[in-house]
């Protein structure tokens, strides 16, 4: 783990607090998964970088899991 300072962990954990708000006045709340990458990224156990790219990579599968369920659902109904 990276060793980050007590400046930069409050700066980062200002900076998840902020995008946590932003995404509550949009009405839309973080899943669990997300809320402990950026966890990491405050503790300095996540580069920036790194951060990024695990929230890219976890939104890959959550919308790879809901296109199969998808698929799913109109196998079943006998659309496709």
């Amino acid at each position: 783990m990276a060793s980050i300072s007590e400046e930069e962990r409050v700066r980062r954990q200002l900076v998840n607090a902020s995008v946590i708000g932003t995404n509550a006045m949009e009405g839309l709340e973080l899943d669990s998964e997300t809320v402990t990458l950026m966890h990491l990224f405050e503790t300095g156990e996540l580069s920036r970088e790194q951060l990024s790219a695990a929230i890219d990579a976890h939104v890959a599968e959550m919308l790879a899991a809901r296109r199969n369920q998808s698929r799913d659902v109109m196998v079943e109904l006998g659309a496709a």
